[in-house]
């Protein structure tokens, strides 16, 4: 009698287990389109066995646990690639949006025929340095020259604050994002604690977790009781319940950017990869936009000509710099510096119509700051007045040695890139082979990233994805077990009705 209710028993197991595995096969079809959704196995394993004297007897089947098919390893390294994906996508896009200014300025002539011009306008004005046409030149095409480095400006202002407005909104990103994470650690536990399956759950938090890998470089590892911690730098933003939240500081009176630090301590956070990474190194790692050194503001050592050319002597553009955008600035402001301080000196040395004297041609909008795109105008004084304008020597009576002086400059080898002397064509040039090269990079790097991601996402895919054929021929096979437990059962019933009632026992 006891083997045959050991019978029902280990028939109950059998229907209890293939009705388990029905309903998360089930599950799986049912959520195959759904987004981040991992599929589910039920784990089947021998029940534990009886022993009956000399032997051991089995007794049927159990549910271990409804397990995730997903690897930690494959989500680990799609993480990591998402992140250096995010991170070149931004310096890529960063780099089109500057190509773009440069090529309105280009519709209009360029900067760097707009230097050509003004130039060729001082070699007019050294042939007839009486001509009222050819001063009327000279300052038409300063004016075009300096209103287009001036518009420059602008336009790269436009982009940095516009880059850091994304920064202080992807902070406010991250900390929901945390908050969620940190919420659904909570449910995640409770439900575990009380034996039932957050399978859902996590599907749900692991999803988030990709999302936060394109904003940040991530480290994640779960706790013993299956809540998740988040590290961000070697830093905990999540463990359990409890976050860490970021915030945005600005340390810079003069036009400041946004810092992202730690909320509690202050401290800045460190990234080393990711979407917040590019948005900061391509609006630049600095505190201030406006007469700030990192941001590409030139240290001017002074107002003679041999302070100037002791700066030229110095200034060195190398394009080293993964701060994208101040890199171009300090370049730009290295040529405008030189440029507006090396006529100046040159233009102070002459003598105007009017036996004028010490005039300079360029002066600054504002004299708090150095000689910079932005920050850049011609004398008014001149405006005022043409007679003004320097092209003679003092006393050389029209003799335009001054305007030769300034015209020759353009060919003089008086800028640094990369350690390499340059005039002013070859130098401004060189800076837009660098953003052009910048560009090559990121959109390389971009490329091969991309082909990496999808192999990627390929291999979870063909790991935890939902197969519909797999899934139905599953459904097939549990349905089979199902109905031969259910079969098995009747039989052990029809077996036990047979023994009692041979036994006598119907009726009495």
């Amino acid at each position: 009698m006891s083997s045959a209710f050991s019978g029902i028993s280990i028939a109950t197991r059998g229907l209890h287990a293939s009705q388990t595995a029905l309903n998360a096969t089930s599950h799986n079809i049912a959520n195959v389109n759904t987004n981040g959704y991992v599929r589910q196995q039920a784990i089947q394993a021998d029940s534990s066995y009886l022993r009956t004297g000399r032997y051991s007897v089995g007794t049927g089947v159990k549910i271990e646990e409804i397990r995730q098919i997903r690897s930690i390893f494959l989500d680990n390294m799609y993480r990591n690639e998402q992140s250096s994906l995010s991170y070149w996508q931004i310096r890529q896009n960063t780099v089109d949006d500057i190509e773009a200014v440069m090529n309105d300025l280009s519709e209009d002539g360029s900067i760097e025929n707009a230097i050509e011009e003004f130039f060729a306008a001082w070699e007019e004005l050294y042939k007839d340095p009486a001509s009222g046409a050819a001063r009327a030149s000279v300052l038409e095409h300063a004016n075009s020259l300096v209103e287009m480095l001036n518009q420059l400006d602008a336009q790269l202002n436009q982009i940095q604050e516009y880059l850091d407005s994304q920064i202080e909104s992807m902070v406010e990103d991250i900390n929901s994002i945390s908050e969620r994470i940190a919420e659904l650690n909570g449910k995640i536990a409770r439900c575990e604690a009380n034996g039932d399956n957050a399978n859902d759950y996590r599907d749900e938090l692991n999803l988030l977790l990709d999302t936060l890998s394109e904003y940040v470089n991530i480290s994640v590892s779960t706790t013993s009781n299956g809540m998740y911690s988040v590290s961000i730098g070697g830093a905990v933003l999540v463990s359990g319940t409890d976050i860490n939240k970021l915030a945005c500081e600005t340390g810079s009176s003069n036009g400041a950017f946004n810092t992202v630090i730690w909320e509690d301590t202050g401290t800045e956070l460190i990234l080393k990869d990711g979407m917040l990474l590019g948005l900061i190194e391509a609006r630049g790692d600095v505190n201030g936009y406006k007469g700030s050194a990192e941001n590409g503001s030139p240290m001017e050592s002074g107002y003679e000509e041999s302070d100037v050319d002791a700066d030229a002597d110095s200034y060195n553009f190398t394009g080293d710099s993964m701060n994208l955008i101040p890199e171009l600035r300090t370049g730009l402001n290295m040529l405008v510096s030189l440029l507006a301080r090396k006529i100046n000196a040159i233009h102070r040395s002459g003598e105007g119509l009017d036996g004028s004297t010490g005039i300079d041609f360029f002066v600054k909008i504002d004299d708090s700051l150095p000689f910079e795109i932005g920050n850049i105008q011609v004398n008014p004084e001149l405006l005022d007045n043409t007679d003004k304008i320097a092209a003679s020597s003092i006393g050389g009576s029209n003799d335009g040695l001054i305007a030769a002086k300034i015209a020759d400059f353009a060919d003089t080898a008086y800028f640094k890139y990369d350690g390499l002397k340059m005039d002013i064509d070859d130098f401004y040039s060189s800076l837009i082979g660098w953003i052009g090269t910048e560009g090559d990079e990121a959109e390389s790097f971009v490329s091969s990233q991309d082909i990496l991601m999808e192999q990627m996402a390929s291999a979870r895919e063909s790991l935890s994805a939902v197969s519909l054929d797999e899934e139905l021929a599953n459904l097939i096979k549990f349905q089979h077990a199902y109905n031969a437990s259910a079969r098995l059962m009747s039989i052990v019933d029809s077996m036990l009705g047979t023994v009692i009632e041979e036994m006598g026992l119907v009726g009495r």
